[in-house]
């Protein structure tokens, strides 16, 4: 009864109901005019009419997914949730301003009527219904480049790591490991931040977010693990949207159009947000929160504390700062949209008490040491600089602090590089100067044998001095890193400087230190005895000058011979590819480091469709275009780590180490897209058939191939033009 009540509603009450308003009230319905909308059912219908804008999540920082450009929403999955409104025919109302774990709450208490990219975990599906997965990342663990002890989850007993609140590894963590400490923080670039400061030892997230991450906000000193074994922790790395379950016209409508994409408009939004390019979309927004902004807007100002004489990092001229500290603050400025205002301090240690007095709210550039940390919140390093040693001009090359044993050597006061000299060169005669200029004065004058010293500082004031008799001998291996200090109560100013530093380019950055500091390295040794030899050594040299030519001939003439038989033992003369004799030696090392490690490997096999007909209608130099056309489609979309070459005649292969099917698959539909857009003067098109296999344990070089070898056919058989994976 009640399924033919439900009938009597669905096909004739509604149709009724709406032909009825379509008829008297001229009701337009607000679906797109595009061939791309897929067909609603009556109820369909009903619900767009009386739900026009829908309510959808967006995070503020949480890219290539989901993040704000200027408040603007943007990302992966708000390109693909507008493609999904484009298709049913409604207006999304992205909902930010939020943390993640606000738009959670927001949307299981029905303010919100859609999240998406997000995991599917068991407690959520209770109350949500979860679309197919439309992107899978393998999570792994990130920590610093000098951690040493951490490699499995195992390892992270014991320490703290940290995680955006909300996130579904929390879960996981908190019932399977609860050893592990957790910090919860604002999101997953403050996880990377507390990472790189030492505040906690790892995070775990999503490979290809942390990839994206590393690469577009240059967190270059943390690593990756290889991926986690625990299939439990790995069910969270998936993606989808979820609606809750009292709503399920809207979930079968949005399912749907998700069904409705093609393969080639999912690659199409994956290449656009995790390619090289999607990484320069917005690459200098700061991505502040609404509470973050709002702090600025209430606090008007920045100050912060200068100190004179420090050229070229820093000094005042009346009542003006000037040096690096002056155009980076311009810059921070720039870049928060808010003023940074100069507090005069006396030195170093007038600074540290303004600070820590709340005379000025930041020190913009200052050196983390233990003593500091105590009292201070230290961003991570956006400019390093070198401790040079300084000579006379005289004096041969320093090639390091060992030839420094037994000289009388300067340093300018500072405890950090101090403790280091003191620990490792103990046969180093050294005295401190707070002095500068002094110092400098007297290694001039021969009163000490060498100055260690910043190498900024010692360029910019032995040009300043005139001191033409000195030179940089040699360089230490002592690196300065520079960073924004913050009182450690003021939390919220911390996590905007944090972001502030990793929002602003390279370029930027060493455009300032360019502009300040010219290094002239003068890599000299003893001449005086050179005129002793130097009548030996003419005769020498004209006796065995012509001999010599006659060899540099010679051995020029083998070079490039060597140099050509190389390549033509190692590439298609066609393709300039490498050949199937070369990718067969090749791999025979990569199966032995699989064996040895326990790695991934995946092979693609490509044939060209109907390349027979190409060949006999236009001719074989026509078709030898379109291999060579091929051939640099895989070059240029190809990794290089990736092995690609022609296989024979027209078939090619690619060997993709460290990638698991499902993403050797994303790469052979990637590359059959490409080829299917590619157009000849002739007027045709081509188009080719793709096989994908994965290495498995035991497997050999015979087995993978032959297992691509038979997707392929398969992919033939099915109508050409596709991929298939076995």
């Amino acid at each position: 009864m009640k399924t033919l009540f439900r009938f009597i509603i669905s096909w004739v009450i509604y149709p009724l109901i709406f032909f009825s308003a379509f008829y008297f009230h001229g009701i337009i319905i607000p679906c797109s005019a595009s061939e791309n909308t897929i067909p609603l059912n009556p109820e369909e219908i009903a619900y767009i009419q009386a739900h026009p804008s829908i309510r959808v999540t967006n995070e503020f920082d949480w890219p290539p997914f989901d993040f704000t450009i200027s408040g603007e929403p943007a990302g992966f999955g708000i390109d693909l949730m507008n493609l999904l409104a484009h298709r049913i025919g409604v207006q999304f109302e992205y909902i930010n301003g939020y943390t993640w774990d606000e738009l959670v709450e927001m949307f299981f208490s029905g303010e919100i009527d859609v999240i998406h990219s997000l995991s599917e975990t068991p407690e959520r599906k209770k109350r949500a219904l979860f679309s197919t997965p439309y992107y899978h990342s393998k999570n792994v663990i990130i920590m610093r480049n000098d951690t040493t002890d951490i490699h499995t989850l195992e390892d992270l007993e014991g320490k703290i790591i940290a995680l955006p609140a909300g996130w579904s590894s929390i879960e996981f963590f908190q019932t399977h490991y609860p050893k592990i400490h957790i910090i919860e923080v604002g999101s997953t670039r403050q996880s990377l931040e507390y990472i790189d400061q030492g505040k906690v030892s790892a995070t775990v997230e999503q490979e290809g977010i942390i990839q994206y991450f590393i690469k577009k906000f240059g967190f270059y000193d943390l690593k990756l693990s290889g991926w986690i074994e625990n299939d439990i922790l790995q069910e969270t790395s998936s993606m989808h949207f979820a609606v809750l379950k009292e709503n399920p016209v809207l979930f079968n409508l949005l399912n749907r159009a998700l069904d409705s994409i093609s393969p080639q408009e999912m690659t199409s939004l994956q290449s656009k947000w995790f390619s090289r390019s999607g990484r320069s979309i917005g690459k200098e927004d700061v991505g502040l929160t609404p509470d973050e902004r709002r702090y600025l807007d209430e606090k008007g100002e920045i100050r912060y504390c200068a100190v004179q004489g420090r050229l070229p990092f820093e000094t005042i001229r009346g009542d003006v700062p000037s040096g690096m500290l002056a155009d980076f603050c311009e810059i921070f400025s720039e870049q928060l949209q808010i003023n940074f205002s100069m507090v005069k301090a006396n030195n170093i240690l007038d600074s540290l008490e303004k600070l820590r007095s709340g005379d000025c709210d930041i020190l913009p550039m200052i050196k983390s040491t233990p003593e500091r940390i105590k009292t201070m919140d230290f961003t991570s390093a956006y400019l390093t600089d070198t401790i040079a040693i300084i000579s006379q001009e005289k004096l041969p090359f320093i090639s390091g602090l060992e030839d420094l044993g037994g000289k009388r050597v300067g340093i300018v006061k500072d405890p950090g590089i101090l403790k280091i000299l003191e620990s490792g060169y103990r046969n180093v005669d050294l005295f401190l100067t707070e002095d500068i200029e002094a110092a400098l004065y007297r290694l001039s004058s021969g009163k000490m044998d060498a100055l260690l010293i910043s190498l900024p500082i010692a360029t910019y004031q032995i040009r300043r001095l005139g001191l033409t008799n000195l030179k940089v001998a040699g360089e230490t291996k002592i690196r300065m890193e520079y960073r924004i200090g913050v009182n450690k109560s003021d939390k919220m100013l911390h996590s905007i400087m944090s972001k502030l530093v990793r929002s602003i380019s390279r370029n930027k950055i060493d455009a300032v230190y360019n502009k300040w500091v010219t290094v002239k390295f003068q890599h000299e040794f003893d001449y005086s005895k050179v005129w002793e030899y130097g009548a030996i050594a003419l005769v020498v040299f004209i006796l065995v000058l012509f001999w010599n030519w006659k060899l540099t001939s010679l051995n020029r003439q083998l070079a490039a011979s060597h140099k050509a038989l190389k390549k033509l033992s190692t590439t298609d003369s066609l393709t300039e590819l490498y050949n199937r004799r070369h990718i067969e030696k090749s791999m025979e090392h990569e199966v032995e480091r699989i064996k040895r490690y326990g790695t991934q490997l995946s092979a693609i096999l490509m044939d060209v469709d109907h390349f027979k007909q190409v060949n006999d209608q236009y001719g074989h130099p026509t078709g030898d275009e379109v291999l060579i056309k091929l051939a640099g489609i895989l070059q240029n979309h190809t990794r290089q780590t990736d092995l690609a070459g022609r296989w024979g005649g027209e078939e090619f292969i690619v060997f993709c180490p460290e990638t698991d099917r499902e993403s050797a698959a994303k790469l052979a539909e990637l590359l059959r897209v490409e080829i299917s857009r590619l157009r000849f003067d002739e007027g045709f098109a081509v188009t080719a058939s793709f096989g994908v296999s994965s290495w498995i344990q035991d497997d050999t070089m015979e087995q993978l191939i032959s297992r691509a070898d038979r997707a392929m056919y398969k992919a033939k058989d099915g109508g050409r033009n596709r991929v298939v994976t076995e």
